[in-house]
């Protein structure tokens, strides 16, 4: 799927899940200014079923992304470079406020607030692409923007039911890692170019562990320098197959490791690094996607949240690999399945895990802009590390999403 060679990352990925079609509605569009609007509304019944109370559940959210609305905004050119910036919003439609009994199901999201997942401005010519602000970045991106889910069903991360957020977080627990949406300064290299290169300068994030199964929260939160990112990707065709492969690497550090005020014995400092790699065949109606990540203090979900550290601030290491195959059946359906798994490695202080995620779907376009969607799926934990056992998580989602 996209990623840096198309307008915009994350809406460009809805295109790929349907031939339902995203456009910006034209606003203003003159002499060289523009103005556009886009986004989508997405509603889930879901219903899970598992080992732990906590996985048991019937929800009505917004899917693995929340709610997006779009604005955009274009100057003229000037000396070869168009200037572009944008504005993405997102919000969850499940807030609580004013609802004692829907209160529960907030939990600790941003549910309740606008969320400005993006806010850039790009500049593009000859030279390639620079993007300052906030946008998806680099490492173990392209595999959720692949995820048929991301604008659909998924899991709840973990199988947490009842945490508030989202549906969920596609395969994010099985498969891959969380890019998220960061700030900082990017480069892509022009996108004529089959081999195409991006690097990027991102503000750095503190490094801790917060979940049940690293019991003390180890936490390195000062940081001196930033995040760095990269990646290289080739695009070609043989024959009638379109094809992708890409590598992308993070590194970062962190001081000041704690545990309850005290450093933690694991040392001051703390590096987070990681690479993935993947491939993308496009047959026309099929079409197939493959990844793989190595990961050292990035944890299993969230990078550099969650369980990214030991119970002594060592950095925990951690792999995965996830796959999908689409096909359209007729113009207006798609038919997905899609397997992952996550191995966070055990350490002389804390247990890890080995997660595994399988997802079945259908995706029908009833027009232009609206989709309906059914997806079924099965999480699976050798040791959940928020419930402290083994547990068999199943899915029945039945949704909406609607694209302008």
């Amino acid at each position: 799927m996209r990623f840096f060679n198309n307008k915009y990352a994350v809406c460009f990925s809805a295109v790929l899940l349907s031939s339902t079609a995203q456009a910006e509605i034209k606003v203003y569009d003159l002499n060289g200014y523009s103005f556009s609007v886009d986004g989508w509304v997405i509603l889930n019944a879901s219903s899970t079923s598992g080992d732990a109370d906590g996985n048991d559940a019937f929800r009505i959210t917004s899917g693995d992304s929340p709610n997006m609305f779009g604005f955009n905004v274009g100057l003229p050119d000037y000396n070869g470079t168009k200037t572009t910036a944008r504005l993405g919003l997102r919000i969850n439609p499940h807030s609580g406020e004013g609802n004692q009994k829907n209160q529960g199901n907030v939990g600790s999201t941003a549910s309740k607030s606008l969320d400005p997942r993006e806010i850039f401005v790009k500049f593009e010519g000859d030279y390639g692409e620079f993007v300052l602000g906030k946008q998806y970045s680099l490492f173990n991106g392209r595999p959720i923007l692949a995820d048929s889910s991301v604008l659909a069903g998924g899991f709840f991360a973990y199988d947490i039911a009842n945490d508030g957020g989202a549906l969920g977080a596609g395969s994010l627990h099985s498969g891959y890692l969380y890019a998220n949406f960061n700030s900082g300064f990017r480069y892509n290299s022009p996108r004529s170019n089959p081999l195409q290169a991006s690097i990027a300068l991102y503000d750095p994030s503190k490094i801790e562990s917060i979940l049940p199964s690293v019991g003390s929260a180890p936490q390195a939160a000062k940081t001196t320098l930033p995040r760095v990112e990269a990646e290289i990707a080739y695009s070609g065709e043989a024959g009638d197959v379109k094809y992708t492969a890409y590598v992308d690497g993070v590194y970062q550090k962190a001081e000041g490791c704690v545990i309850s005020g005290v450093t933690c014995s694991s040392g001051d400092e703390v590096t987070a690094k990681g690479v993935s790699t993947g491939l993308s065949l496009d047959f026309g109606s099929f079409k197939f996607f493959a990844s793989a990540f190595k990961a050292e203090g990035l944890g299993s979900a969230l990078q550099l949240d969650f369980d990214s550290l030991d119970d002594t601030g060592k950095e925990r290491d951690s792999d995965g690999f996830w796959v999908q195959a689409t096909a359209r059946v007729t113009p207006s359906t798609l038919l997905r399945v899609s397997y992952g798994e996550t191995t966070i490695d055990d350490t002389v202080a804390t247990l890890g895990h080995e997660a595994k995620g399988t997802v079945l779907g259908i995706y029908h376009d009833v027009n232009s802009h609206a989709t309906i969607y059914g997806e079924i799926g099965r999480s699976e934990f050798d040791r959940n590390p928020v419930f402290l056992q083994e547990t068999k998580t199943d899915y029945i989602t039945a949704g909406v999403r609607v694209m302008f």
